[in-house]
């Protein structure tokens, strides 16, 4: 494939040289070249995609303890509230070595070798939970960050405890590793496409931490993390992340306040940011241009003056002018190139960041070197440098919405001349026309919109364009003078900025508050780019078909939201999320569904059941949740249970237990369908996996059983009790494997009497009890039973229309993508089937 691709790169070159001798085809020749770039991108592109895929742990080193010698690259702790020992903290390694074992040695086939000398490195995601450390007494250092010392002017470690990794940090710890892989589902985060997009290879936890061995790297930023720390600020883990974009501490009510108002941008360090630092160095220069340069405040007056006044000065001043004028106009670009570098060194360089300072240093070197580009061809330029510089960051939502944002800033400045008027009511109408561009955006990457973003964003703009400079500045003298007058003052006005920043934030929270101030959003990627077109040819001016184009465009954006658009009553469908070793199940009809197990819950975060299933059951225009059934009280299966509770789909459910309205014989006529409980039997207490919810759901389609963690001697008795029955109620044509695919479930006289067509595991990828057992595997192997298993396929739905079924999955038919790579379970002979 990368052949066929050069070959007709070379082939277009050539052509291209041909067109540039005829003038009569000089469009054709651009065309040449920019499909040429095109080509190049692509080689690129693909060049890495097969690099990253090549480039991964040996297979000996999965779910294994191993030794690593790694650096930390970002996530460290910058402040003293990230440094708790019982916080979950995330880190991004470089690894260097594991088991002493190079990792440039994982690279096979070798013959990309020759891009490590790109400064490509073998990079995983390791996370800290309450981590034991070795030999911490013997370092003599401990987790809690460096203590200010008002006489050394220096920072100290007092106490012992857990040792906190900062940014930079050389280390060796103990730790289990896997592939980078994540839960693929219709909806919610894609962890998997985001950590290619991070070029990382590896994900896992740390163990233990040999302290002795820390080469801890201290940095400022650590270090003003701690300053403002100790400054005790009401509001400090907003201006952790506004000032340092730190966003570590931020809570789970600050994260709904940022969402539901559109306000994430503003207190993430982004291009937007490092726009404001760059226009207030210029101000910050305009009295130094204006005492060592007066002839460039007074150029042309002061130049017609001489030029008709006095002989001798007119081509010597001219001349010396325009030298001093160029001077220093290199000089103040500079000064602010290196400024904002400073800056992007502070925010621990942020991609937003680094691209817009690619932007920057691109458009300081056109002035520089006066070439005649237009703002077109340099943001071509800075986008072509960042797909060269980070080419997966095209995997990644920041990537579009900041090209997003610049792209619109220039037509709406550029094109429309929305500049023109007061400054405000341009800055305003610019704010207005960013929301309405950026929503299809932020629709397709997070399928959530903001009712009141508009207003949240025009009140609290201008007063973070206000603070930003102001507290950065204060902060960073309170931090450099802090025994001076100067430095007392800087702590204050942070103080009384924090005082300020209350009135704001407790506006967001007002507004975040309202109902209906955010909603879900669920629209194909189709249907969301013909509304950015449609609000793009708004903007246009006015011409004969504008509007009939506009409601063309518009169309298939109503028809997705339409809710007088019932779905399918006809149709039924099995939803399987990919839930990792949990299970999380639906069945809907029409706009009502029936839940199944909820998936579980981690530090109290029932992720499964919010950012999963339903959304799903959202975003296939579901609205009454009419049953909801846990097959039995293990976390993971009914984990999610309180937040099914508290959702508005299922205020009118009926729930169902082993203890609670499943029991054997019990009926329920839902839409057509038949839900039958099959086990446990009338009368149980119990509530574990032998007792778990044996539920089969049947139509003239087709049916499906769920037998939740039932083992073999559950099995045995459900077989007994259907054998005088003539039509066994346990015949089913999909089987959701009962216990994960345990060795302890699925006998094979079990599997004989379902007799299922296909067997669906809900297991995790590299789960420590190895589900499914291979023994279980062939089992049904040799019962001819197709298997799908949540860890490779993900998402599996199951569609019955009319007499007939089939099955659909996420990274097969759904969603295919290369970086979506499916992994089989390492101890299985793989293909299956």
């Amino acid at each position: 494939m990368l052949a066929i691709v050069l070959i007709a790169n070379v082939v277009i070159v050539l052509f291209w040289f041909h067109c540039r001798t005829n003038k009569q085809t000089l469009i054709e020749a651009q065309l040449c070249l920019a499909l040429s770039g095109l080509l190049v991108g692509v080689l690129w592109v693909a060049s890495l995609g097969h690099f990253y895929h090549a480039w991964q742990l040996p297979p000996d080193k999965i779910q294994q303890d191993v030794t690593i010698l790694g650096r930390v690259i970002s996530g460290g702790c910058v402040s003293k509230s990230a440094t708790d020992a019982n916080a979950h903290r995330h880190y991004i390694v470089a690894i260097q070595a594991i088991d002493e074992q190079r990792a440039n040695d994982f690279l096979n086939p070798s013959a990309f070798n020759s891009l490590l000398s790109f400064g490509f490195e073998f990079r995983a995601r390791l996370s800290q939970t309450q981590v034991e450390f070795a030999n911490t007494k013997a370092f003599g250092h401990s987790d809690t960050p460096y203590e200010y010392n008002s006489t050394s002017l220096s920072y100290t470690t007092p106490l012992e405890g857990v040792v906190c990794l900062h940014d930079g940090d050389v280390f060796t710890a103990l730790v289990k590793l896997k592939p980078a892989y994540g839960f693929a589902n219709p909806v919610g985060f894609n962890r998997q496409q985001h950590l290619v997009s991070q070029f990382i290879q590896t994900t896992g936890y740390i163990k233990q931490v040999d302290a002795k061995t820390i080469n801890h790297h201290h940095n400022h930023r650590y270090a003003l993390g701690a300053w403002l720390s100790s400054l005790e600020l009401f509001h400090h883990s907003w201006w952790s992340a506004l000032l340092l974009g730190n966003k570590t501490l931020f809570t789970d009510d600050d994260w709904t306040i940022l969402q539901r108002t559109g306000t994430g941008h503003l207190f993430s360090i982004s291009g937007m940011h490092l726009s404001i630092v760059a226009g207030v160095c210029f101000l910050l220069l305009m009295p130094f241009i204006f005492v060592f340069g007066q002839g460039i405040i007074l150029l042309s007056p002061l130049k017609r003056f001489t030029l008709s006044y006095s002989t001798f000065m007119s081509q010597q001043k001219g001349l010396r002018f325009r030298f001093t004028h160029a001077r220093l106009r290199i000089l103040v670009l500079l000064s602010v190139i290196i400024a904002c570098c400073f800056y992007a060194l502070l925010s621990g360089m942020a991609l937003p960041v680094v691209r817009a300072l690619l932007l920057l240093a691109i458009a300081s070197w056109v002035t520089i070197s006066k070439v005649a580009w237009r703002p077109v061809n340099i943001g071509l330029a800075m986008l072509a440098l960042c797909l060269v510089l980070f080419p997966f960051s095209i995997l990644n939502a920041s990537f579009y919405l900041s090209i997003g944002a610049v792209i619109c800033i220039w037509f709406f400045v550029s094109t429309l001349s929305i500049q023109h008027g007061r400054w405000y009511f341009a800055a305003a109408k610019l704010q207005i026309a960013l929301t309405f561009i950026m929503m299809p955006l932020t629709t397709i990457w997070f399928s959530n919109v903001s009712v009141i973003s508009l207003v949240a964003n025009l009140a609290a703009m201008p007063i973070v364009t206000v603070l930003l400079p102001i507290c950065l500045i204060s902060l960073l003298i309170s931090y450099f003078f802090s025994h001076a007058a100067i430095g007392q003052i800087g702590t204050e006005i942070i103080k009384y900025s924090d005082h300020l920043f209350g009135y704001l934030l407790s506006l967001l929270t007002f507004l975040s508050e309202l109902n209906y101030s955010a909603f879900n959003l669920f629209v194909s990627t189709s249907s969301a780019l013909c509304f950015l077109g449609a609000i793009i040819l708004f903007c246009l001016p006015k011409w004969r078909f504008k509007y009939f184009c506009i409601l063309l465009l518009l169309l298939p954006l109503v028809t997705s939201l339409g809710k007088w658009l019932p779905p399918n009553d006809e149709h039924w469908a099995l939803h399987v999320l990919d839930a990792g070793q949990a299970s999380a199940i639906a069945v809907s009809k029409g706009d009502r569904a029936i839940i199944i197990d909820s998936g579980a819950i981690y530090r109290g975060n029932a992720t499964t059941a919010t950012q999963a299933l339903f959304p799903l059951l959202d975003s296939i225009k579901v609205q009454h949740v009419d049953h909801v059934i846990h097959t039995h009280s293990d976390n993971d299966h009914a984990g999610g249970l309180a937040a099914v509770m508290a959702h508005p789909f299922a205020k009118n459910a009926k729930f169902y237990s082993p203890t609670l309205g499943c029991e054997r014989n019990a009926y329920v006529d839902w839409q057509g369908l038949s839900i039958r409980f099959l086990w446990p039997l009338k009368g149980n207490e119990q509530d574990n996996n032998a007792m778990s919810c044996v539920v089969k759901i049947s139509g003239r389609s087709g049916s499906v059983l769920i037998p939740g963690d039932i083992e073999k001697e559950s099995e045995y008795a459900l077989i007994t009790k259907t054998l005088n029955e003539e039509t066994s109620t346990l015949k089913a044509d999909i089987l959701i494997a009962p216990h994960h695919g345990s060795d302890t479930s699925s006998t094979d006289i079990f599997i004989k009497h379902v007799s299922p067509k296909a067997v669906i595991y809900t297991q995790g990828y590299e789960n420590r009890w190895k589900f499914p057992a291979v023994n279980v595997v062939e089992r049904y192997k040799r019962n001819k039973v197709v298997q799908f298993f949540t860890s490779y396929d993900g998402y599996t739905i199951v569609s019955f229309e009319k007499d007939d079924y089939h099955v659909n999955t996420q990274r097969g038919g759904l969603k295919k993508r290369w970086y979506l790579k499916a992994r089989a379970p390492r101890h299985l002979e793989w293909p299956i089937q």
